[in-house]
């Protein structure tokens, strides 16, 4: 009898620890996302191992108003416009992750993580290896990669001016170069589809190269191409920054900023065009380089 009454006890203990608010369990989140780009579901696959929650997957095109009207989920997480609008169609009043989008919503749902090029670091970095940079030329295509406040403060903050070039006719592009003549001027290129015509880039890149001009490009493959360095967002990083905010909203169940800025970024480095361009780098950038070229 008394063994009996043991056991009871330390069942009930066992459940009202279980009940203590505080404890972490798992919690539906649904994840809204276009199947068809790669970027989505290498992040989803990285996501799947690093969060204890159960995901439910939610892709564009796949998804029934029906489902989203349910049950409601403990939150929710988005990748891309297209994912951006189908969310937002649910009716429920949970926290909405945004990520990969030009532009968040307004609706107060929304928690938007930046993963705009970080502005910031490409200026200091390209300031390590041109002492006397007073100029960045930014050139691009179309509107939506015109430069935004997030440049334009780091600009500020560096004692830089941004050169903003519209490349909107191509045949311009000749006189448009001459702007990396100078000896106080380097580059960033955004990632704008406008720019990413081969014969573009290749015309920047030769134009640097014979100026002795550093670039910052935007991914392994324009590095790799010439660029000085890229500053890269990898899937698995992405997944590891949405997961840390899946936490924060399901566990602290408390309003988050709804603005938060993207930290981990992979640096690519090219350090044989930058020593082709006479330009030395220290070991700590070495360092800090996730790989080089």
């Amino acid at each position: 009898m008394f063994r009996l009454k043991t056991l009871i006890c330390c069942a009930a203990m066992l459940l009202l620890l279980c009940g203590q608010p505080g404890q972490s369990q798992a919690a539906e989140v649904w994840v809204f996302f276009r199947p068809d780009i790669p970027l989505h579901v290498a992040t989803l696959n990285h996501l799947k191992e690093k969060t204890e929650h159960d995901l439910v997957f939610c892709p564009v095109g796949k998804t029934t108003f029906s489902f989203l009207e349910s049950r409601p989920p403990a939150c929710a997480v988005v990748l891309g416009d297209a994912a951006q609008q189908l969310a937002l169609s649910m009716l429920w009043k949970v926290k909405i992750l945004v990520t990969l989008v030009d532009q968040p919503s307004a609706d107060k749902r929304v928690v938007f993580l930046n993963t705009s090029q970080p502005a910031a670091l490409q200026i200091e970095m390209l300031k390590n290896f041109r002492k006397d940079l007073a100029v960045i030329w930014y050139p691009y295509v179309s509107e939506r990669f015109a430069p935004d406040a997030g440049l334009s403060e780091a600009a500020t903050a560096n004692g830089v001016r941004i050169e903003a070039c519209r490349l909107a006719d191509p045949r311009k592009l000749p006189k448009a170069l001459h702007s990396l003549n100078a000896t106080d001027t380097a580059a960033i290129l955004p990632p704008d589809p406008g720019i990413m015509n081969d014969a573009i880039i290749k015309a920047i890149l030769l134009s640097s190269f014979r100026s002795r001009t550093p670039v910052a490009g935007f991914s392994d493959a324009m590095a790799r191409q010439g660029a000085a360095f890229a500053y890269i967002l990898s899937p698995e990083n992405l997944a590891g920054a949405l997961s840390e905010h899946i936490d924060e909203i399901v566990e602290n169940r408390q309003l988050p900023d709804q603005h938060k800025v993207f930290k981990p970024w992979h640096l690519i480095l090219n350090v044989t065009v930058l020593e082709k361009l006479n330009f030395s780098v220290p070991e700590n950038i070495r360092h800090q380089a996730k790989k080089i070229y």
